[in-house]
C-alpha cells in the first residue's frame, strides 16, 4: 500500500535529486511538477527533462499555485529562496526530501521484506558503513551505498555495482531499483545518508552530531535536521547514538523506539555511565595498537589487534558505531574482532600509503573539515618530525594539497580557515598546492604573515612551489611531480569520491 496520499505534488530542487524523487512519486501514482529553484538550468534542458520524464519541469514561479497539495523540498533549502517564499505565501504544506523518500521506501514491498540501516552524522559515516557491511556479510548478504559507490557484500568480500553516487536521500530508491534490476538479492541494505534519516530505517546510526553547523541559509542547524527525523521514524526503529550526543538526541526518541549507546571517547567511562559498547584504542605489551572493546551492560569484553598504515585513532567512532550495531544484530564477537583486525582504513579517510616512493596521507573526502585537515597534518608531523617517534626523519619534505572541488560538494572549506591553517604550519610545509577557484588568492601566502593582499613578499617568503589545481586528482598528480623520493604528501581536499 502506498504511503503517498497526495496526487499533485510540487518537488523543489533539481540539483539535489528532485527529478529522481519526482519519478519515484509518479511510480506511486502521484502527479509531480519539478521546480528548478535556483533558476540555473537552461530552458532547453528543462524542456528536455519535461519530455523525457512526462511531467512538467520548470523554473517559472507562476507555475507554483495553490492547486498543489504539498511541497517536497530539500532540508537545506533557504527560506529566502523565492520558491520557498511563494510556497509560504500560498500556505502549502511542506515535507522534506528525507521524509518523502522514507514514504517511498515504506511503500516498496521489496524493502519491507529486508532490513534497512541508515547512517548519518558529521564524520565517520563511510567508515562505519564499510566496517558494518563487512561484519554483517558473514551472516547476511548486504547491499551497501556510501560516497565510494554501490557495492554488494557476501562472506567478507564485495562486488562493486556502481561508482560514487551522491549520498543525498533522493537517490536511495533509485539505488535500490538498480540493485534489484541487476538481480542482487540482499538481506540487509545499508545507506550512508547526508543530513538525517528518511524515517523508513530499521536501525539509524548517528555517528557524530558535532560539530554543529548552519544549513538552509542559516535558518537551521545540521543537528536539527538529523534529530527531527528520529521522532518521525517508523514504529519500533532502533537508533545507535554516540554518548557525546545522547543529551541532544534522547528527547527525540519515542517510547516505542530503542536507542543503543556507544562511547568512543571514554566520556561515559569517566562518568561511570553504562553503555552498550566502549572502544578504547591502546597499545599492547609489544607496543602494537589494539582496540579494546567492552560493554558495561552485557559484560562483553574482547580485544582486536589493529593493522598499520592508517591513523587508527581517527576511526574510533566508526569502530564503536559499527560494533554496537553488529552486536545488536547478533554478529559473533570473534567475527567482529577479525574484521577490525584486518581493516586498513577507507580510501580518502586518514589512510597512509606509498606511491612512487612518496609517503601519502590521503584525507580527501566529502566530509572533510578544517579540523580533520589539520588532523592529517598533525598525524604526519608527529610520525616523522617528532624525535620520540620511531619513524623520525627530518629529511622528508612535506607537500600539502588542500582545498575543495566546489562542483561536487555542497558545503566547501571556508577559504579564510584554509588560509589560517596554511600559515599556522608554514614552517613545516615546503610545497603547497591549492585546489579550487576560491583558494587561488592564497597562492602568494608568505612565510611571515597572514595578510597576503597587503604585504610585498620576496621570493624567499613565498612557498617554494605554490601551485593551483582544479581537482583532487590534478593536485595529487602535481604533488607527485614536484616532490622527491621519500617525501611526504598530505592530501586534504573536500571532494566527492
Amino acid at each position: 500500500m502506498t504511503e503517498i496520499p497526495w496526487k499533485k505534488i510540487a518537488v523543489f530542487d533539481i540539483n539535489h535529486g528532485g527529478l529522481s524523487i519526482a519519478k519515484q512519486l509518479k511510480k506511486n501514482g502521484a502527479s509531480p511538477t519539478v521546480f528548478d529553484t535556483y533558476k540555473k538550468i537552461p530552458p532547453e534542458k528543462l524542456k528536455m527533462y519535461s519530455k523525457d520524464c512526462d511531467f512538467l519541469v520548470t523554473n517559472d514561479e507562476n507555475a507554483l499555485t495553490d492547486d498543489f497539495e504539498i511541497v517536497c523540498m530539500p532540508v537545506h533549502l533557504s527560506p529566502e529562496n523565492s520558491f520557498y517564499k511563494k510556497a509560504v505565501e500560498l500556505d502549502l504544506p511542506m515535507m522534506t526530501h528525507h521524509e518523502t523518500v522514507g514514504r517511498i521506501l515504506r511503500s516498496d514491498s521489496r524493502i519491507a521484506d529486508r532490513y534497512l540501516i541508515e547512517i548519518t552524522g558529521v564524520r565517520g559515516k563511510t567508515s562505519t558503513a564499510v566496517l558494518l557491511a563487512q561484519m554483517l556479510s558473514y551472516k547476511n548478504r548486504v547491499l551497501l551505498h556510501t560516497s565510494e559507490g554501490l557495492t554488494f557484500w557476501d562472506n567478507g568480500r564485495f562486488e562493486r555495482i556502481e561508482p560514487g553516487i551522491s549520498i543525498t536521500p533522493a537517490y536511495i530508491p533509485d539505488l535500490a531499483d538498480l540493485a534489484f534490476e541487476r538481480k542482487y538479492n540482499p538481506d540487509t541494505l545499508i545507506f550512508e545518508v547526508s543530513l538525517g534519516f528518511t524515517g523508513a530505517q530499521d536501525i539509524g546510526i548517528l555517528t557524530e552530531a558535532q560539530p554543529d553547523y548552519l544549513i538552509a541559509g542559516g535558518a537551521m542547524t545540521s543537528t536539527d535536521a538529523k534529530t527531527k527525523m528520529i521522532s518521525r521514524s517508523k514504529e519500533g526503529s532502533v537508533f545507535v547514538i554516540n554518548y557525546d550526543d545522547l543529551e541532544t538526541v534522547q528527547n527525540y526518541i519515542r517510547e516505542d523506539q530503542e536507542f543503543i549507546i556507544f562511547d568512543d571517547s571514554g566520556a561515559a567511562v569517566a562518568e561511570n555511565t553504562p553503555t552498550d559498547v566502549y572502544v578504547n584504542i591502546t597499545t599492547d605489551s609489544d607496543d602494537e595498537c589494539v582496540a579494546d572493546i567492552e560493554s558495561s551492560r552485557t559484560g562483553i569484553v574482547f580485544r582486536a589487534p589493529l593493522s598499520s598504515g592508517y591513523d587508527v585513532n581517527s576511526y574510533t567512532t566508526a569502530m564503536a558505531a559499527a560494533v554496537a550495531t553488529a552486536l545488536e544484530l547478533d554478529v559473533p564477537e570473534s567475527q567482529i574482532a577479525e574484521v577490525i583486525s584486518n581493516f586498513e582504513g577507507v580510501k580518502g579517510r586518514m589512510r597512509e600509503y606509498e606511491e612512487n616512493g612518496r609517503l601519502i596521507m590521503d584525507n580527501s573526502n566529502s566530509g572533510l573539515t578544517i579540523e580533520t585537515a589539520e588532523t592529517a597534518i598533525q598525524y604526519m608531523l608527529e610520525k616523522y618530525s617528532d624525535k620520540k617517534s620511531p619513524d623520525y626523519d627530518t629529511s622528508k619534505k612535506i607537500t600539502l594539497v588542500i582545498g575543495e572541488e566546489e562542483k561536487t560538494v555542497c558545503e566547501g572549506l571556508d577559504p579564510h580557515d584554509v588560509e589560517e591553517l596554511i600559515v599556522n604550519y608554514k614552517d613545516e610545509i615546503q610545497n603547497l598546492i591549492l585546489v579550487g577557484e576560491r583558494m587561488k588568492p592564497f597562492v602568494a601566502i608568505g612565510k611571515a604573515d597572514l595578510n597576503c593582499e597587503t604585504l610585498e613578499k620576496t621570493e624567499d617568503e613565498i612557498f617554494c612551489k605554490a601551485r593551483c589545481a582544479e581537482s583532487f586528482k590534478d593536485g595529487l598528480a602535481q604533488a607527485l611531480e614536484i616532490s622527491e623520493d621519500g617525501d611526504i604528501i598530505i592530501a586534504a581536499v573536500k571532494c566527492f569520491r
